[in-house]
């Protein structure tokens, strides 16, 4: 099973907890906290968007053996580590990732059905866009002592049977299609590549409600293009604002021109209702020339009905497009794509 992919169990359970409902318990704030940056120890925010969907189900949250938090729909925590590498796992075990953290850095995740690592603005984006802070009751505190005793096991070896490959895209022979139907461009001579800022160009975009994912999805798409993109396509990759014109350097240029997060209500009731829509024109240009070497067009739409139509969010297809973005790169500089 790929890495940040759910197991057939885990989507029962998830499809479970939103019919059963159950309470949630963690103690609730809306007076937002925010943490001190220690010099010998990691700040890690741990953040949960409002979700209909499973919505009832309080998420432990641990750190190998370590107890770091609870958090219900709509809150965030926060919790301080020791540098180096720590699983994080809920209590579900089969949802984890390894992290490797560094003393006076601060990390931020959105947890749902996979951690995804945010960007320092998307992180306080996020926080932003959630309503309460997130502490553990006595009696969840116990819990989960008995929790990190009887599945921290369960969660190490769940972790173990991950590939390296680390990508956070699904659906990647659909992803590989889409790429396959641009314009072909050879990038072999571009060594260097200068990614200025991508621009949100939906005039819509103002009037979704999720600000907070508005806001921030610029910044957040393009990091997720070079996390997809890796350290060994190109020679050198910058992000700048303006990338000059400096021979061997291929310029990308994104507009975002429709970013429609939906409805996850509406998408459960009925099919097609509430829909997630996200549109992007990308442009690679040569920084000395000033010359299109191509231009394509990522996108993405998700409007399943029912359980699996609410259980992805407009986060899941930033991540595709990127990955197609960033697929379309190692093909032009004659990599090729995993099966």
């Amino acid at each position: 099973m790929h890495a940040f992919r759910l197991s057939a169990v885990v989507w029962i359970l998830i499809g479970w907890l939103a019919i059963a409902g159950m309470s949630a318990g963690a103690n609730l704030t809306g007076n937002k906290q925010m943490a001190e940056v220690q010099p010998d120890k990691a700040l890690v925010y741990l953040i949960r968007e409002k979700r209909f969907t499973g919505g009832g189900r309080t998420m432990f949250v641990f750190a190998d053996q370590t107890f770091l938090g609870t958090l219900d729909s709509d809150s965030y925590t926060y919790a301080y580590l020791s540098p180096g590498k720590h699983l994080l796992w809920l209590n579900w075990a089969q949802l984890n990732t390894t992290i490797e953290v560094e003393a006076g850095k601060t990390y931020y995740y959105a947890i749902w059905m996979t951690f995804d690592p945010l960007d320092e603005k998307s992180g306080k984006a996020f926080i932003d866009g959630v309503s309460a802070y997130a502490t553990p009751t006595p009696r969840e505190t116990a819990k989960a002592a008995e929790m990190a005793s009887k599945r921290y096991g369960k969660a190490v070896a769940s972790a173990a049977k991950r590939p390296d490959d680390r990508t956070r895209a699904t659906s990647l022979q659909r992803r590989a299609a889409h790429i396959a139907n641009w314009p072909k461009t050879d990038l072999s001579t571009y060594s260097t590549l200068c990614v200025e800022p991508f621009v949100m160009a939906d005039p819509k975009a103002k009037d979704v409600k999720q600000q907070y994912l508005v806001e921030s999805a610029p910044d957040r798409i393009a990091q997720l293009v070079l996390d997809e993109l890796g350290p060994d396509v190109f020679t050198d990759v910058r992000r700048e604002t303006s990338c000059g014109n400096a021979a061997g350097t291929v310029v990308m240029r994104a507009r975002i021109t429709q970013y429609k997060p939906g409805n996850e209500l509406a998408r459960l009731m009925i099919a097609g209702a509430g829909n997630v829509q996200i549109e992007m024109i990308v442009e690679l240009v040569s920084a000395e020339s000033g010359q299109t070497l191509a231009q394509f067009e990522p996108k993405g739409t998700w409007a399943w009905g029912g359980g699996l139509g609410a259980s992805k969010s407009m986060p899941d297809l930033e991540k595709n497009v990127a990955y197609e973005v960033a697929g379309y790169l190692k093909v032009s500089r004659g990599q090729s794509l995993p099966d």
